[in-house]
C-alpha cells in the first residue's frame, strides 16, 4: 500500500514540541551556606567517627579501658622550684604593702611611701615573674598552674603601679580611690595565687613529691584557699605537717 501524497497546499507537518528548558533559577542568597554548613557538619562527622574508631578500636567503646595522664613529675618539680624562689621575692612585698594597702578594711594612708620602697616592690615583682616566663597555653596540669602563678604575678604588678600612680594624684579623694584599686588588685593578686598554690599542691602529692604550701600571707578571713591545715598568714604549712615540703 502507497503512502499518501500530501498536497502541495497542506501545510507543512510541525515537528513535535519539546517542552522549554527550565530557567536557570539562581540560589537564594539566604540559603547558599547551608550546603557548605552542610558538608562542614558531614566533614566533621566523618572526622569524629574515624578518631573514635581510632580511639576505640571498634564498635564498643564502652568496654575499652580509659587511660589517666599523670602530671609529669620532672616539671612538677621543675616549676615546684621556681614558685619556692618566687615565693621568696613575693612574701616580702606582700607583707610591706600591707601597711600601705591595709587588709583590715581600714583606709589606706594618703601619704605615699619613699618612692625606693615601691622601687623594691616592683624589683621583687620583675623577679618573681621571671621564674614563670610566658604561659605557653597548654591545658596540661604543670602548664595551667604555669599560668595562673604568672597571671598571680601581674595582678600584683598592676598592684604595685596602681600605688606609684596613686601618688602622682592630687585630688585627694581621687588618689583614695586609686589606692583602693590598688588593694583591690593586691588582694587578687594573693587570691588567685592561693587558687594556684592549691592545684600546684595537688599535681606535686599526684607526681610524688609530696604537699608543697607555698601560699602568699593574707588576713586569717577565709581570703585566700589554704589546705592541708596550712598556718594563715605564714604562707607555711605547720611545723607538725609530717612530710610536708614548706
Amino acid at each position: 500500500m502507497s503512502a499518501q501524497r500530501q498536497s502541495p497546499s497542506d501545510p507543512a507537518p510541525r515537528p513535535p514540541e519539546e517542552p522549554a528548558p527550565a530557567a536557570a533559577v539562581p540560589a537564594a542568597p539566604s540559603t547558599w551556606w547551608l550546603t557548605g554548613a552542610s558538608l562542614t557538619m558531614a566533614g566533621a562527622a566523618v572526622v569524629l567517627l574515624s578518631g573514635e574508631a581510632a580511639v576505640w578500636g571498634g564498635p564498643e567503646p564502652a568496654t575499652a579501658a580509659v587511660t589517666v595522664q599523670r602530671p609529669d613529675a620532672d616539671r612538677v618539680g621543675a616549676l615546684v622550684e621556681h614558685t619556692r624562689t618566687a615565693h621568696e621575692e613575693l612574701v616580702p612585698v606582700v607583707e610591706a604593702m600591707e601597711e600601705f594597702l591595709p587588709t583590715d578594711g581600714s583606709h589606706p594612708p594618703l601619704e605615699p611611701t619613699d618612692p625606693s620602697v615601691v622601687h623594691s616592690w616592683r624589683t621583687g615583682v620583675r623577679e618573681a615573674a621571671d621564674r614563670f616566663g610566658e604561659p605557653s597555653g597548654g591545658d596540661t596540669v604543670h602548664e595551667a598552674t604555669q599560668a595562673g602563678m604568672a597571671s598571680s604575678v601581674q595582678l600584683l604588678s598592676m598592684s604595685v603601679e596602681a600605688y606609684a600612680g596613686a601618688a602622682l594624684v592630687e585630688d585627694e579623694d581621687l588618689r583614695m580611690d586609686t589606692l583602693h584599686i590598688a588593694m583591690d588588685l593586691r588582694d587578687q593578686a594573693v587570691h588567685s595565687w592561693s587558687v594556684a598554690a592549691t592545684h600546684l599542691d595537688l599535681a606535686s602529692v599526684d607526681s610524688g613529691h609530696g604537699h608543697v604550701h607555698l601560699y602568699l600571707p593574707a588576713p586569717p578571713d577565709g581570703g585566700a584557699l589554704r589546705p592541708d591545715g596550712a598556718e594563715p598568714g605564714s604562707g607555711r604549712a605547720p611545723a607538725s605537717g609530717g612530710g610536708h615540703d614548706h
